[in-house]
């Protein structure tokens, strides 16, 4: 018997402890609320994302013509400098072929610095828009009590008043209008 009252007093003792430590727990640790964002849809459809896209596709299409129009330039050099090999001395020939094969060179990095200039102006952009974007979802969630924000893409399944993309944007929108783009060379 007296092993049976020890056995007793130990588990009420524990399970004292138990509610004691978990009620003191659950003080500290707070309710959470979780809130889904679809990031991708934010960098699409914010006002000011659409307009740097915009912009920076004018500018993308005017590098790509002003490099076709050098292309051709050099293409008709070429076609030249060929014609000309039959009448040239072989040192003269010489000579403008280096020439030519330096302009290649310089288009070539030319080229690669223009493409990079736009990857460039993508990236500011999209940066711009992010550090943007946090203050708005810290109000967001200080405002709606939310402890948790995951990304859409890595979410299963959601109810739809779980998702703040609209609000997101809708202040984005009036936070961030616009975004400056230009092309520094």
């Amino acid at each position: 018997m007296n092993y049976f009252k020890i056995i007793v007093k130990f588990t009420l003792s524990l399970s004292v402890y138990l509610t004691v430590i978990s009620s003191l727990y659950a003080e500290s640790y707070p309710n959470t609320s979780i809130a889904v964002l679809d990031l991708n849809r934010v960098l699409i459809e914010a006002k000011a994302a659409k307009e740097a896209a915009e912009k920076i596709d004018e500018i993308a299409k005017k590098i790509e013509e002003e490099l076709k129009i050098t292309e051709e330039d050099l293409v008709k050099e070429q076609s030249k400098l060929i014609e000309a090999q039959t009448i040239m001395a072989p040192e003269a020939f010489e000579s403008k072929r280096k020439e030519y094969e330096e302009k290649i060179q310089n288009f070539s990095v030319t080229r690669q610095q223009k493409l990079l200039s736009v990857e460039r102006l993508i990236e500011n952009s999209r940066n711009v828009i992010l550090d943007n974007l946090k203050p708005i979802l810290e109000d967001i969630s200080d405002n709606k009590g939310i402890t948790v924000l995951l990304e859409k893409s890595t979410v299963l399944l959601n109810a739809e008043t779980m998702d703040i993309t609209d609000l997101v944007i809708k202040s984005l929108n009036q936070e961030l209008p616009k975004i400056e783009v230009s092309l520094e060379e």
